[in-house]
């Protein structure tokens, strides 16, 4: 039997809802840094990196304190990705500075770590009553969400490997605000993603109720209106 492979007459399939086909084989590859010294002797990983250093200095991330006596220290690391266009061409290259959240202790620099995540069931069960019923769906991403997140605890975490200061070459970085990689990271970001949903007079915050079937769903329900955030 001779079928269209074997006998080199097969059509290559043509795509018309928009799809973007690409050899996987001719992807701009480029191999990630193993570390912060290799990232350092490379123009574009340097500038990946000043970048996420400058964005978290604006944003207050820490302040430079001595380090106080009987502490512990939260070590960081630097984490590099190359991400990729339809095309297979290389868009950017992405640096961030993460906390080590093994080296943490409880009870000293965490302590609750859990954070309500929406059923996909409720995903689910949601998106087929917006279709039946005709609602509008909008979907939003918050740029480095864990970077909102408030601390309850004191965390010394220290300075950034390749960016210590000259002037403080041994002070410690006292975390204001929660970074990548600490246990508490994705709790702090749900309540201060609460706290702002509760506190925004738009959305009328004395009618908004959490769902307590599924508490990361909040949910608004008028005679004129159905209003649920997942």
């Amino acid at each position: 039997m001779v079928t269209r492979h074997r006998d080199h007459t097969r059509k290559e399939k043509s795509y018309t809802n928009g799809t973007v086909r690409y050899d996987s084989c001719r992807r701009d590859f480029f191999a990630a840094p193993v570390s912060h010294r290799d990232a350092l002797g490379e123009p574009a990983w340097r500038a990946a990196m000043s970048e996420e250093f400058a964005a978290l200095r604006h944003t207050n991330t820490w302040v430079l304190v001595p380090r106080p006596p009987g502490v512990n220290i939260v070590s960081c690391k630097w984490i590099f990705k190359t991400k990729h266009r339809p095309d297979g061409s290389v868009d950017k290259h992405k640096a961030r500075l993460v906390a080590r959240g093994f080296t943490q202790q409880h009870g000293i620099d965490y302590g609750d770590t859990f954070s309500p995540v929406v059923k996909p069931s409720t995903v689910r069960l949601v998106l087929s009553l917006a279709v039946s019923r005709g609602w509008s769906l909008r979907q939003i991403d918050v740029s480095n969400a864990f970077l909102h997140g408030f601390l309850a605890e004191d965390v010394y975490m220290q300075q950034p490997p390749g960016f210590e200061d000259a002037t403080y070459p041994s002070h410690v970085c006292k975390l204001q605000w929660s970074i990548y990689g600490l246990k508490q990271s994705p709790r702090a970001w749900y309540a201060r993603l609460i706290q702002a949903f509760r506190s925004s007079v738009l959305l009328l915050p004395d009618q908004m109720h959490l769902c307590s079937s599924s508490p990361r769903v909040l949910y608004r329900y008028t005679c004129w209106c159905t209003l649920m955030i997942l």
